[in-house]
């Protein structure tokens, strides 16, 4: 074999991942809507009307959303390290994570945690609430962050693999390495009999890196204040380092989205059955349910990405549409879950038709926000989706166009078309 890395696949645009990674975005909506109405989330505003189907959903969505989210990111961390230089990698991933990270903290984190506070006996204007111990202690132990800890965790993923890039030769046999070990696992995984036992592996390989960060000395307190904990930065680092072998080895990415017939009730089982450690466990037990936790965890993200490879692979405007909104939605939604979920602890509707209200109404808000403000106003998408590519942008179809008609597209014209179908964790 030769001492050289092949380029990642000859794929223009990765429609297939794409859409998988905004798809979950906006379930994110439905995921954190549950929370209002969860036994097991009661600080969650101030509604008292809740049922434990909603624990079901919240702790199944978490399963698989953020896991995918971290895939995708070492998968496009990669192609832009084959196609930028270290430079233009790190200024490109400040902009489009880290300045709508720091925006939407600033502002509609701020304007949640405020009205959290308020909800907890708190009393004062929001500047008064600015010069409390209350707002310090959140800047200080990482509560700031919210849902936005995806994206705090990605940045030092994406220093560590812009500094191994730069730190070894592009001949550097490290480099060869890696790529044959992809190839390799490509070749072990082929196959249904040979893919479940890879399950097996993969979930091995996560229970003994959740136990090593347990192990850590200090591992569960926050690195440094404001950041977060060390067991929680490594937890969903084989998902990240799974999504950089999968750009490393087009043959691992084909074994990894080739169909398998049994994949969907694999998927739907553990969906179903949600196994989880409990502190209430014996050791033992304990690790057993920790290792179901992690195989579930990989039959759903690695089903997920062979469905939407096999269902969702000609992209299309909607799809377009779908990945430009897709960070705005994972961006503001939050903050009007919990404003509309505040509003409707006043009202006296069935638990499913408050949670439909629910979704619907913050997921409706975001997509004004982007048709009317992210698509239209250059700092607007600058500071909360980290593009800079307003003209371009404001020619493509919009939210009605894309899903006002039947779609009749060709490659040629998907390709023609297609600006910024990458969303917010692409190389563009």
């Amino acid at each position: 074999m030769q001492n050289t890395i092949k380029s990642p696949p000859a794929r223009k645009h990765y429609h297939d991942i794409d859409g998988a990674r905004s798809v979950l975005m906006f379930l994110s909506v439905a995921l954190h809507a549950g929370t209002v109405y969860a036994p097991a989330r009661p600080w969650i505003t101030g509604n008292t009307d809740r049922a434990d189907f909603f624990d079901w959903l919240i702790f199944g969505f978490h399963l698989f959303v953020t896991p995918t989210f971290f895939f995708v990111g070492g998968f496009f961390a990669v192609l832009l390290l084959t196609r930028r230089a270290a430079g233009d990698f790190i200024a490109n991933r400040l902009l489009r994570t880290a300045v709508p990270l720091v925006a939407i903290a600033l502002t509609f984190n701020m304007i949640e945690h405020y009205l959290r506070w308020l909800d907890t006996g708190g009393q004062g204007s929001m500047i008064e609430w600015a010069g409390s111990p209350a707002f310090i202690e959140i800047w200080a132990n990482g509560t700031w962050q919210l849902h936005l800890w995806f994206l705090v965790s990605l940045l030092p993923m994406f220093l560590l693999a812009v500094t191994v890039h730069s730190i070894l030769p592009k001949t550097s046999r490290l480099r060869t390495l890696a790529v044959q070990f992809s190839n390799r696992t490509a070749g072990w995984i082929s196959g249904s009999l040979a893919f479940a036992f890879a399950l097996l592996i993969f979930a091995l390989v996560n229970t003994a890196n959740y136990s090593a960060a347990a192990l850590v000395p200090g591992g569960y307190d926050l690195i440094f204040p404001g950041f977060q904990s060390w067991y929680k930065l490594a937890s969903e680092f084989p998902f990240f380092v799974m999504g950089v072998m999968a750009a490393l080895s087009p043959r691992l990415l084909n074994a990894l989205f080739e169909w398998r017939w049994w994949m969907p009730y694999a998927a739907a089982s553990a969906l179903f059955f949600q196994p989880y450690p409990d502190p209430s466990q014996t050791f033992e037990v304990g690790l057993a349910m920790l290792f179901a936790n992690q195989l579930a965890i990989w039959t759903i993200v690695l089903f997920i990405l062979q469905f939407f490879h096999r269902f969702f692979s000609e992209g299309g405007q909607r799809t377009r549409w779908l990945a430009d909104c897709a960070l705005s939605m994972y961006l503001f939604h939050h903050c009007f879950v919990y404003i509309y979920g505040r509003m409707l602890t006043a009202v006296e509707w069935p638990i499913v038709v408050e949670f439909t209200v629910l979704t619907v109404a913050a997921a409706v808000t975001v997509i004004a926000i982007h048709e009317g403000l992210v698509r239209r106003f250059a700092l607007v998408r600058l500071l909360f989706n980290g593009k800079t590519d307003i003209e371009a942008i404001k020619k493509q179809p919009g939210f009605l166009a894309a899903f006002g008609k039947v779609q009749k597209t060709s490659k040629g014209s998907q390709q023609a078309g297609a600006i910024g179908s990458k969303g917010s964790l692409s190389p563009r």
